[in-house]
């Protein structure tokens, strides 16, 4: 059996690799890029030293992510650090990532405190498929009951507005019970202390495992290439046409984005793919800077000010310390925008010089001449708009067209597109196939 795989991300290594471990399956991945990994992906800073795009963590829920590492055997790359968070308010900047942080926070009262530590136990404490509970309940509604009008106001609301913009008072509970189970799940038992985990070199580590097992097996990947059509047959796949050149498979997987994937089936029509049009997705702008002096003391810092409009800053090297940089910081700081709109367009230089004046904002002692590099990436699709209701949405793994398959961050709701759900994905296609094949 033959299996092309459109993209070379994450879900695409997994399932490529997942299936080039079967017997007589013969697996091809197309990547457009000269790179894989897709969001995942790394570029290099220092000679030939790594780093990735946008920041990855590892949390102990994400069994998907410590299995495969496992698998491949790189247990040895896997490191856990018990790591911080904070928070900028009202022009000053506060630990907040443990109890202690909690009782210390002077924004909240006595009553606020317990209701807020009460509202993450609980989320913690629960199955992590309870997120069903909440997927028809309003984000801007669920939150101030369950954690308080003030916390929502200082913590939450600013999350929702700074992630989603214009849609953040129809955002899904959903989404975000997701996010703090996650998390709340990576805190050590006694303390509290948050505890994430990375792994040596980087997601770069596991994508060339993956990458090389995959050709061990007998698998292909050709970078550089990209999919322009999937040609169908008597509603049955039949190949695919990459810069010209057409191939015959007996299975397609796309792994790309569904607006990329509906331009390679536009001429077909089916309720499946009208649905795949009606979900929308806000785009990303993250900046990547080399400080020749620590930010905070933080991993994560929340910002919850007005006068900066950003979601928070990740100091990346505050959990992966990169030795190779010498001492040197990495600091990501993401901005969520339409990718139509006018601030995503703006030219690299104008984006850094706005954001060295946030950073002055939040640590005054900052200046331009601790940036040794700086880099804006930038990516379309990078988060679902999940409003109420976003479930019913959610287009199937197994198209309805034979032999085509579709795995795309959409599917990964309540979760944010995460490399450890990626993986999962890939492990879900694999199983669908091999089940088809089964019973033929």
């Amino acid at each position: 059996m033959k299996v092309g795989i459109i993209g070379g991300g994450i879900a695409g290594l997994s399932v490529g690799y997942y299936l080039s471990m079967q017997r007589d399956i013969e697996v091809t991945i197309f990547e457009k890029k000269s790179i894989l990994g897709g969001l995942a992906s790394s570029f290099k800073i220092d000679g030939d030293n790594l780093i990735e795009r946008y920041y990855h963590f590892i949390c102990s829920p994400d069994n998907d992510y410590l299995n495969l590492i496992d698998a491949l055997g790189l247990q040895n790359y896997l490191n856990w650090k018990k790591t911080k968070m904070g928070l900028f308010y009202n022009n000053k900047l506060y630990p907040f990532g443990t109890p202690i942080d909690l009782l210390k926070f002077s924004q909240f009262t006595f009553l606020d405190k317990i209701k807020f530590g009460l509202g993450v136990f609980k989320i913690k404490s629960k199955d992590k498929n309870a997120w069903k509970d909440f997927e028809n309940t309003l984000a801007c509604q669920w939150l101030p009951h369950q954690f308080g009008q003030k916390a929502y106001e200082i913590v939450h609301k600013p999350l929702l507005e700074e992630k989603f913009g214009s849609f953040s008072d129809s955002i899904s509970a959903a989404w975000m019970w997701a996010r703090i189970h996650r998390l709340g799940k990576s805190r050590t038992k006694i303390l509290q202390l948050e505890k994430l985990g990375y792994l040596f070199g980087g997601t770069n580590t596991i994508i060339e495992k993956l990458a090389q097992n995959i050709l061990q097996n007998g698998g292909k990947i050709i970078k550089d290439v990209e999919c322009k059509k999937i040609l169908l047959e008597n509603n049955k796949v039949k190949e695919i046409i990459c810069d010209g050149i057409t191939y015959n498979y007996d299975i397609v997987i796309s792994t790309i984005p569904s607006p990329l994937f509906l331009n390679l089936v536009n001429d077909y029509t089916h309720p499946y793919f009208d649905k795949l049009k009606k979900i929308d997705s806000i785009g990303v702008m993250c900046v990547c800077m080399r400080l020749v002096k620590s930010f905070s003391k933080n991993f994560w810092l929340n910002i919850s000010d007005s006068k900066i409009p950003l979601a928070g800053i990740i100091e990346y090297t505050n959990l992966n310390p990169c030795p190779f940089l010498n001492g040197d910081t990495i600091v990501y700081i993401p901005q969520y925008l339409p990718a139509n709109s006018e601030e995503y367009s703006l030219p690299d230089d104008k984006i850094i010089e706005e954001y060295i004046g946030y950073l002055k904002i939040i640590n005054p002692e900052f200046n331009k001449n601790w940036i040794k590099s700086s880099y804006v990436f930038r990516d379309e699709y990078a988060q679902p708009i999940c409003e109420v209701g976003f479930t019913q949405y959610i287009p199937e793994i197994k198209t309805p067209i034979e032999g085509l398959y579709l795995t795309d961050s959409y599917q990964l709701h309540p979760d944010d597109r995460a490399v450890s759900y990626s993986i999962g994905l890939g492990k879900q296609v694999t199983k669908l196939i091999l089940a088809h094949q089964e019973h033929k």
